[in-house]
């Protein structure tokens, strides 16, 4: 079992979730004296509050990461994270043609908190930096390494992923919610697979990063409007689904025995 795997699990969500409320309660005030930053500069700080609270455990950290694909090889690692992203589309394609088709749902879209919720807007560092690094970063330590590692000790396996990836999923836009449920209990699967956090954040981060080199490779638009892009992903995304929900049913038997 990792060392780092170890430490994290001292952590209790308690503790972190007053971590979070300090950190928002700044932001808050910055934003009163007219500091108008993102949600964004929370997951930076909760970063900084992680390296603080695991800075004993360097020598802990090399290992863990000398060891990141001990237990996963890297191919099955990207798989997963393929799957994810074309999946991710398919839904992005099914949330905007809800959108289209069921009338009022875009004006409550609109008035909701999903837009202001999404956690790559760090503007003055970058989103790039921000979706790629800080929130994979963050979001692994905060969900699988804090949050599912307590949960555990208190309610079954299966629960606590559940309970995970729908916190997870919240966290996320109109249109990725599905997608990053979904995604969250891969990570979840992986985490306990490997009992690294390390190899979810280099999931993460790989997923992030496809994620946002489709959405800047695409400058027309065309995954969106041409219909040869959507049925073509449409039909990878159909495959994902199926891949995934073998691969989670699969592995669900020996949840809670981890």
């Amino acid at each position: 079992m990792s060392s780092l795997d170890d430490s994290l699990k001292k952590i209790t969500i308690l503790e972190v979730l007053i971590v979070i409320l300090a950190l928002y309660g700044v932001l808050i005030l910055l934003r009163i004296f007219y500091f108008p930053l993102s949600e964004d500069w929370m997951y930076l700080g909760l970063i900084i509050y992680f390296v603080y609270r695991l800075r004993f455990f360097r020598e802990e950290f090399k290992k863990d990461l000398s060891n990141i694909f001990l237990k996963m090889t890297p191919k099955s690692v990207v798989t997963i994270v393929l799957v994810n992203v074309f999946f991710s589309y398919g839904m992005l394609y099914l949330s905007n043609f809800a959108l289209d088709y069921i009338p009022g749902l875009s004006a409550v879209v609109a008035s909701s908190v999903f837009p202001l919720v999404a956690i790559n807007s760090l503007v003055p560092i970058g989103g790039l930096i921000s979706s790629i690094f800080i929130s994979p970063i963050s979001e692994e330590l905060l969900f699988r390494g804090v949050f599912l590692n307590r949960l555990k000790l208190i309610v079954p396996t299966s629960f606590a992923i559940a309970i995970t990836s729908i916190l997870f999923g919240a966290l996320h836009s109109y249109g990725n919610i599905i997608s990053a449920i979904v995604f969250g209990v891969c990570m979840c699967i992986i985490y306990l697979k490997t009992r690294n956090v390390l190899t979810c954040i280099f999931a993460h981060f790989l997923n992030n990063l496809l994620a946002e080199i489709l959405y800047y490779a695409d400058y027309g638009n065309l995954i969106f409007t041409n219909d040869i892009f959507i049925v073509v992903f449409s039909v990878l995304a159909i495959v994902s689904l199926y891949l995934i929900a073998t691969s989670v049913r699969k592995e669900w038997r020996y949840i809670n025995k981890r």
